[in-house]
């Protein structure tokens, strides 16, 4: 389903002033009695209204829903994080963030003084490179969810008059509201406690909504922006806080598919009007529209650039009336600009009737009729029959349940309860209900079905939390709302067999001898490399049924194949060795690559269904791109592969783009064996530093940035300026005769290129002028264009006995007059290869053809030429971005947006964001799916480790025990305003765990802190909480080493003093968990011979020595594990906070200790530094 609803962060400060922009004029006392009448005819768009229960807590409850909201409120809300009424503020302040300089200026005086003038210079360049690439921060004042109407409900507004165009309203506000308030109610939380590690319910949500009327072509585009403040209120303590962003991220789907259902029902109960699924085209989910708006008029408003070519052609025909002759490219560039100006919409406000006259007069010429009577007759139906919660029988719930969970499952190999709401809005879009709460409690039930259906990942809290800390559902604090992660049983089941068959190694294999022979020869006139006959010897002899082989781009992945085709020929027999690949078009490479027969893998598996296709005994099927296979796919191959007695071997890099169907299950083979074949030796690149360059790219090293920017590949400009730079660059490759490609990862982007693509080949004489075709991805096409298959024809073939693969290249030849068209197929050059011609139907040209000068990463994966442009925006994944800057031998630029526009509005590019702070941004999003049993371990990991166990434990004790702080501190000699500002301090949370590490240390709390006060007096300090730690910890720390502290895993400060037998078992049993999981990942380390074992010596020979020396690698090692360090220096690089600063400290003195007691019969053990060592997530 097309997302109707949008996410967009925004930043404090001026973040919100957009949503002012076409507020008409001297406006302030609009109501809900009135929604459209005072706006129909004045220029700009109402004012904002207030929503959510949260308002009301603002000042002394003035602010009601749907009060206006004024220009000074949305300023001290969103630009301040005040309170609305009164200015003061809520709870903390907007973060100021360090600079960028602030930053490293920071992080180099931390670095340790006993480096070497060299080791400093290198630890300061490390941290400029990634503080420069990280760019600078800016807090967040709220989340502007944008719920635009469907392109039918837009355009029947547009046209209709004005009662109708109220009513339209009338009911998107309505559902706006709805939707809202299952926002409130089911993701609206907040978090609190040591790294926010307790999630909590809120009081409710204040957010401002903004109808706008137009998208940012002038089309009619009826959308309401709803901003909630990032400011909430807490009810368990009444303390403002901030909203979990992750449940909003989580939970927008479901809520834009919750939306078009509801706003459907609405207008179904206003006006009667029928609803219809209508395909978009390959590739892009169905539209759920009103039947009867033809998609010619939605076609109508919905492209811009449909309108730029159209005035760009008129400013060419005058230029040739004038000139009489046709423009140069240069000047085409100039009159297109110029076209694009021309079809602005011009920045001055209209009213809501005069842009409805333009509409209606655009609408009427496709038509053919008047407009109003056209809206008219469709607005007034008998309707579909309306169905309440009680009408909707079991057994259809659990039908629906069933099938929601079929097709979430074969989408995804685990899945959250959002995933599920969003699938099960879907399949009820066609059921009309009374009321929203009508539908919400049949698609609660639906989910509830499907969830009980589910396996968990996530297993259940492992020690008990105090009733306290339960929310009102009784789920712990420390448990978010939806937080279960689940998967199905034949998932499961599916990568339990595949890891058995990767175990099996009784699958054919090749001799010594024959690998020997093969390593001898010379592939393409070169020799294999010692890294290729290694990998070569891997394969061919391991036995295996199911084989990997990794790896990534450029490595030589062709060459290694091609050596290990001759090598099993050479001992199974011709036709011994077969290929199989995701797509059509990647078993063509392959084909043409090893010269043995392919097919795509659905096609096989088919075959194979009926008798048609099969294995033998001794065959090698290679599955080139296995990473874009579904897991179902993989194993059926394989236990096919099984029975036959046949060897399956899967060839792909887990770091490059995945199956958009369930998968993961390549990154899981690959996971579970430490001996996969893998490449890493780059022969692609032409330029020797874009080898190192590219693998750190691959897996999110953000020092990569350095390289590619000291080249010159890398360019920043807002969206259009970067889509203009990487077409001329891509022209001009093309132009000289290079292979070359135009990547971007957004279809409408690739649409918007193509059209411009088409339009200066025309001017340049390339394409011809004369008939034309429509094709399936709203273009056009005449003699000379490129264009792209999209679906796979075997039954339209070439003359050299070639087929319609998804996916090919192809020139026009001829567009004859039934609309079928004459295409050869040609290369990434251009070249058109002889003999491979094809005529294609009309009815295939018009559905599953497309303009194809730009191409998606998607389509770009598996490809080489010589140069690639790539367009990057901030959403971009590292995979995709991986993918799309490996493609080209000689040359891969990068183009980035700088800024983020959608159709509803241009916000303004923020301020200091640059190329290198979005792809570092980029870099760190990673979008691979994981497998079900790799989400079991990271499920196990981020519940049972050390960081969070840490944090319930230190929460709870925080929770606890601060009445206590707070009296020792009001009976410490400050001044009652001083205490109490010491006691509101946002440094109060580390004051509580200071003091907690005095008394763990055998200090008392009541004496220590009455002694600091007295030390001197506090008036001058900006904060009496965080004056009164630092003198708290000097004294402690006088006592280290001094005293045996009791310390939990050697960190955290154990609570003393706690009566409460439910607190106080909550406590024990995390700190039970914690000291195991620091002895197991000890143990482990030691095992496994971890390189950060290396420096803390051998394990003693004496049972009492070796205890010791395990203990303390178990601090390290909890250390490591609370702050994530993945390093081989133990202790990894410089702290970040504080608090983990003095977990250094302790840490420190663990090392020194293993040291000492350590055997070292390899050797003195070198000393700890404070390593710069980039960590690599």
């Amino acid at each position: 389903m097309a997302v109707t609803v949008s996410l967009r962060v925004m930043s404090a400060g001026k973040g919100y002033q957009y949503l002012l922009r076409s507020v008409a004029a001297g406006d302030g006392n609009r109501t809900l009695d009135i929604p459209l009448t005072r706006y129909y005819t004045e220029a700009g768009t109402p004012p904002g209204q207030w929503l959510g229960k949260g308002a009301a807590a603002f000042g002394e409850g003035e602010i009601a829903p749907g009060d206006v909201v004024t220009e000074e409120q949305l300023a001290r809300l969103l630009g301040a994080g005040c309170d609305p009424v009164t200015g003061t503020p809520l709870g903390h302040p907007f973060a100021a963030y360090p600079t960028v300089e602030e930053r490293i200026a920071a992080k180099v005086a931390r670095l340790d003084t006993a480096l070497s003038p060299e080791e400093r210079a290198d630890a300061v360049a490390h941290i400029e490179a990634a503080e420069i690439a990280r760019g600078p921060r800016t807090a967040v004042a709220g989340f502007d969810l944008t719920f635009s109407v469907p392109k039918s409900v837009s355009v029947l507004w547009g046209v209709a008059d004005a009662d109708t165009q109220a009513m339209v309203v009338e009911a998107h506000h309505a559902a706006v509201a709805e939707v809202m308030d299952l926002f409130e109610r089911d993701v609206a939380r907040t978090r609190m406690g040591r790294q926010g590690v307790a999630v909590v319910d809120v009081v409710g949500i204040a957010a401002t909504a903004y109808d706008h009327w137009d998208s940012r072509s002038g089309d009619p585009q009826l959308h309401t922006h709803v901003v909630v403040s990032h400011k909430v209120k807490t009810v368990a303590d009444g303390e403002w806080r901030t909203l979990y962003s992750r449940q909003i991220h989580e939970a927008v789907v479901a809520l834009s598919e919750h939306y078009n259902a509801v706003l459907a029902d609405r207008l179904t109960g206003t006006f009667g009007v029928g609803w219809e699924h209508r395909d978009r085209g390959d590739g892009r989910s169905r539209a759920f529209e009103i039947a009867g708006v033809p998609d010619g008029l939605i076609d109508e408003f919905s492209s811009r650039t449909r309108h730029i070519d159209a005035a760009a052609q008129q400013l060419v025909d005058e230029y040739v009336a004038r000139h009489g002759k046709r423009p140069s490219g240069a000047t085409y560039s100039k009159l297109r600009a110029q076209a694009t100006l021309a079809t602005r919409p011009p920045k001055e406000l209209h009213s809501l009737a005069d842009l409805t006259t333009g509409w209606r007069a655009r609408a009427a010429r496709l038509l053919g009729r008047d407009t109003i009577a056209w809206a008219h007759g469709l607005t007034h139906t008998a309707g579909e029959r309306v169905w309440r919660a009680g009408d909707i029988p079991e057994s259809s719930v659990e039908q629906v349940a069933a099938s929601v969970l079929v097709d979430v499952a074969a989408r995804r190999s685990t899945w959250r309860h959002w995933n599920l709401w969003a699938e099960a809005s879907r399949q009820t879009m066609g059921w009309r209900f009374a009321s929203a709460e009508d539908r919400e409690a049949v698609v609660g039930r639906i989910v509830d079905q499907a969830e009980h259906a589910s396996v968990a990942l996530t297993s259940a809290e492992a020690a008990p939390t105090p009733t306290a800390m339960r929310r009102a559902d009784g789920v712990s604090f420390f448990r978010p709302p939806h937080a279960t992660v689940f998967s199905s049983r034949e998932t499961l089941d599916a990568e339990d067999r595949l890891l058995t068959l990767a175990t099996d190694r009784t699958a054919p294999h090749a001799s010594v001898r024959a690998v020997e022979a093969a390593v001898m020869k010379r592939y393409d006139g070169v020799a294999l490399s010692a890294e290729q006959q290694a990998v070569l010897e891997a394969v061919a002899s391991s036995g295996r049924r199911v084989d990997l082989l990794v790896g990534p781009a450029g490595t030589g992945k062709t060459t290694a194949m091609r050596a290990l085709h001759r090598t099993w020929t050479a001992q199974h027999g011709k036709g011994s060795v077969v290929g199989l690949a995701p797509s059509a078009a990647a078993a063509q490479v392959l084909a043409e690559d090893l010269g043995i027969a392919t097919e795509n893998t659905a096609k096989w598996l088919h075959e194979r269904a009926r008798g048609r296709a099969t294995f033998q005994r001794g065959q090698l099927a290679i599955v080139d791109e296995a990473t874009l296979a579904d897991t179902p796919t993989l194993l059926a191959i394989a236990n096919h592969a099984q029975v036959a007695g046949a060897k399956v071997l899967l060839v792909g890099d887990w770091a490059q783009l995945q199956s958009v169907d369930a998968g993961g299950a390549f990154a899981l083979l690959a996971d579970a064996r430490d001996d996969v074949a893998e490449l890493s030796e780059i022969h692609r690149f032409t330029n020797a530093w874009e080898k190192p360059a590219s693998l750190a790219l691959r897996t999110g090293d953000t020092t990569a940035i350095d390289a590619y920017e000291s080249h010159a590949r890398l360019h920043g400009g807002t969206t259009e300026e970067m889509l203009d730079a990487a077409y001329a660059a891509w022209r001009a490759d093309l132009a000289d005769g290079k292979a070359t490609l135009l990547v971007t990862d957004s279809t409408a982007t690739v649409q918007a290129l193509n059209a411009r693509a088409r339009a200066e080949r025309i001017i340049d004489g390339d394409t011809s002028t004369g008939r034309s075709v429509a094709l399936a991805d709203g273009l056009s096409a005449s003699v000379g264009d490129h264009v792209i298959t999209r679906r796979n024809a075997r039954r339209l073939t070439t003359l050299r006995g070639g087929w319609v693969r998804n996916g090919d290249r192809w020139k026009v030849i001829d567009v004859r007059r039934n609309g079928s068209v004459l295409v050869g197929s040609v290369d990434q050059a251009g070249t058109q290869r002889r003999g491979a011609t094809v005529v294609l139907p009309p009815s295939y040209v018009a559905e599953h053809v497309e303009l194809g000068y730009a191409v998606t990463a998607h389509r770009a994966q598996g490809v080489t030429v010589d140069t690639a442009h790539v367009v990057v925006a901030g959403g971009t994944t590292r995979e995709n971005l991986y993918v799309s800057m490996t493609r080209g031998r000689e040359s891969n630029i990068a183009y980035v947006a700088l800024d983020k526009p959608d159709e509803t509005h241009a916000t303004p590019q923020p301020e200091d964001i640059t190329a290198r702070s979005v792809l570092h941004g980029v870099l760190n999003h990673s979008g691979i799916e994981l497998s079900a049993h790799q989400t079991i371990d990271a499920e196990a990991k981020r519940w049972g480790s050390i960081a969070q166990l840490a944090a319930e434990y230190e929460t709870i004790a925080a929770l606890t025990q601060r009445p206590r702080w707070e009296r020792i501190i009001r009976s410490s000699g400050l001044r009652p305003e001083e205490a109490e500002a010491a006691i509101a301090s946002p440094a109060m949370d580390a004051l509580a765990t200071s003091l907690r590490r005095a008394e763990a240390r055998g200090l008392h709390a009541d004496e220590l802190v009455p002694m600091v006060v007295a030390e001197r007096t506090v008036v001058d300090a900006d904060d009496v909480a965080a004056v009164i730690r630092h003198r708290v910890e000097r004294v402690t720390a006088r006592y280290r080493g001094k005293v045996r502290g009791r310390l939990v895993v050697g960190l955290i400060p154990a609570a003393v003093g706690v009566d409460d037998d439910e607190v106080r078992e909550a406590l024990d049993r995390r700190r039970d968990l914690m000291e195991a999981r620091a002895l197991a990942l000890a143990e482990e380390a030691v095992a496994r011979r971890l390189p950060w074992t290396r420096t803390l010596g051998s394990a003693p020979l004496g049972v009492v020595d070796r205890k010791r020396w395990i203990t303390a690698l178990g601090v390290v090692a909890a250390y490591r594990d609370r702050y994530d360090v993945t390093t081989s220096a133990p202790l990894g690089s410089v702290p970040g906070t504080d608090l983990q600063a003095t977990d250094r400290g302790a840490a420190e003195v663990a090392v020194r200790h293993a040291q000492a007691v350590s055997d070292r019969r390899g050797g003195p053990a070198a000393p700890v530094r404070n390593t710069p060592t980039l960590v690599v997530r």
